[in-house]
């Protein structure tokens, strides 16, 4: 039977934010779902959307997609935090013209049991589960780049999602590179840079080879081509790309999204 993945996201510490801000951080996370949405409409089956309180959930077409939108929108949203479940199961009940609340699996309850585990530990924010015995690696790799990630100020962040949108990881055609172009508008940075570019430029997208023994997220010009559009000096883009983990970040992903790739087998 068909397998899908669901993704399960819950604001964490919600309770400790006051109304106003609570409201404002709501409002910032149905904007970026809405533009994530169009971005991943390749690959979504049901639209992730707010459904009960701070939870959002959804439902992709693979396990790779859900952790290609999971890290793009904990990218927007920096440094608010979230716990995150996905979920790698079959679709049971479905209701098609119904959102993703009103639907029901094995992949629904894989998603809720990986958040609820997420909640109740002390080291992870984010958790896959599919009964499948390389969830312990996936987890562990997921885990080690979410570690790296939080260490990163608000302007190394967005230096990395720059980096995502001029030369983003590409897994069989589930996003939209027209569509994810649009996130420049949305990139402020700290300082006095402003980003020099229109939508007409054209993006390098990273390919993920199959036949390598090792992964190489580096990207030759990067620093260079990032210092032109910031308008600042090369060496101050490299020392932030290198202190913010960019590189080692990206090869997290691609591993990640070969750890995933390769799900089958045993069962836990």
């Amino acid at each position: 039977m068909k397998k899908y993945s669901a993704l399960m996201i819950d604001l964490k510490n919600s309770r400790s934010y006051s109304i106003q801000d609570r409201n404002s951080i709501q409002n910032t996370i149905l904007n970026n779902i809405k533009i994530l949405n169009k971005i991943f409409k390749n690959s979504i089956k049901k639209e992730v959307e707010f459904s009960a309180g701070d939870e959002i959930q959804g439902l992709f077409i693979s396990p790779e997609s859900t952790y290609l939108y999971y890290r793009l929108f904990s990218m927007l949203i920096f440094p608010i935090e979230i716990h995150s479940g996905i979920g790698y199961g079959t679709w049971d009940i479905v209701m098609n013209n119904e959102s993703s609340t009103a639907q029901d699996g094995t992949v629904y309850h894989y998603a809720r049991k990986a958040i609820d585990e997420a909640k109740k530990s002390l080291e992870y924010s984010v958790l896959f589960y599919s009964s499948n015995k390389n969830d312990l690696i996936i987890n562990s790799l997921i885990n080690s780049s979410n570690l790296l990630a939080l260490k990163q100020s608000k302007y190394q962040n967005n230096l990395m999602l720059l980096t995502e949108i001029l030369y983003p990881i590409v897994y069989k055609n589930v996003f939209d590179p027209e569509e994810l172009k649009k996130l420049l508008q949305f990139i402020q940075f700290e300082k006095k840079e402003n980003l020099i570019i229109d939508g007409n430029f054209s993006m390098e997208p990273v390919q993920i080879e199959k036949e390598s023994f090792y992964i190489e997220g580096k990207k030759r010009g990067l620093s260079t081509q990032i210092s032109k559009l910031l308008g600042v000096s090369r060496q101050s883009v490299e020392k932030a790309i290198k202190s913010g983990n960019i590189y080692e970040l990206r090869n997290f992903t691609i591993a990640i999204l070969k750890a995933m790739d390769s799900i089958q087998g045993e069962s836990l």
